[in-house]
Formats: structure tokens, sequence, C-alpha cells
């Protein structure tokens, strides 16, 4: 018995996700500072051009790739890599192009989770920190703060094991069937 897999809702829940994925933490944590330090709006033209030249085609890049595997019923990078490549070269070179595809992913994705994962801690550290009074201490600047803050082993490691401890239990179902 062939396993049903799940589908997206609508195509604008898809879009709606794929631009989300797309945008990333950065453009809201860096862009505003990197528009207004080259030029203000005169940097938004770039950014759109490299939207549209890079960005829209990537994504239905991607798009493609995932309807294509999922037509095979594979979910991941590397056998759809494989399920590509086989058309275009013998099947080992195939296997270690997918198998390479797939490890590829796996480390930009363990990399990225680490990176996101170390700023919720810090701003479940800064939130807590603010409740608490800690952070409200006047003669004591913002950056003075936040030295003092990352160069806390115990204060850093503390609320990056709870972000972790959350995030695992949000990922694993564990917080919705409570």
């Amino acid at each position: 018995m062939a396993e049903k897999r799940e589908n997206w809702g609508s195509k604008l829940g898809l879009i709606l996700a794929m631009a989300g994925n797309a945008v990333g933490l950065g453009n809201f944590w860096r862009y505003p500072y990197q528009a207004a330090k080259n030029g203000g709006g005169a940097f938004m033209v770039p950014y759109f051009a490299a939207l549209i030249l890079m960005g829209i085609p990537l994504m239905f890049v991607e798009w493609n790739l995932g309807r294509y595997g999922g037509k095979y019923g594979h979910g991941s990078l590397g056998p759809m890599v494989y399920l590509q490549a086989r058309e275009g070269v013998n099947p080992k070179a195939a296997a270690i192009l997918g198998g390479l595809a797939g490890a590829i992913a796996l480390g930009v994705t363990v990399l990225v989770n680490s990176y996101y994962n170390h700023i919720i801690g810090w701003t479940l550290g800064y939130a807590v920190q603010s409740m608490t009074g800690g952070y409200m201490d006047a003669s004591i600047s913002t950056g003075e703060f936040f030295v003092n803050y990352i160069q806390s082993p115990g204060m850093v490691f503390t609320f990056w094991l709870a972000a972790l401890v959350i995030l695992g239990l949000a990922v694993s179902g564990f917080m919705y069937s409570v």
C-alpha cells in the first residue's frame, strides 16, 4: 500500500512559505542597516535586480526539483539529484552526485540551524534580562551589556540550551500533543 504524502493546502500557502524561507532573518535584521549605509532608496535597485535575476529563477529550480522528486515519492535532495543525474550520466556517478548533494544539504542545514539557534538563544536571554530588570541599568551602554552577556558562558549556554530544547520539542510535536 502506497503511503499518502502530505500536500500544500493552497498555492498561495506554498508561495508564502517559499518566500518566507527565501527572505530569511538577514533581510529583517541586516537589510535596514545595509540600505542606510549604501545609499538608502538607491540600494533598492540592485536588491530588486538580484531578486528578479537570481531569487525567482532559483525558486523555480527548487520548485521543479521538488516536483520531479515528489513524482517518484522522494522528499529529500539527495534522491532527487540522483533521479535527475541518472538520465545524463552512468548510475554510479549519479549515486555519487546524489550522495554529495544530500551531504551538502545536510551540512548547510546544520550550519544554518546552529546560527539561528544562537540568535534565538540571545533573543531569549535578552527577553529574560528585560523582564527581570537586568537590561535596565542606565549606567551600562547597550554595547557593554552585549559584550558582558556573550562573555558570560553560563548565561549564553543556558539560553542557547533552553532555545534548543524548546525548538526540539516544537519540531517533535510534543508541544502540540500536550
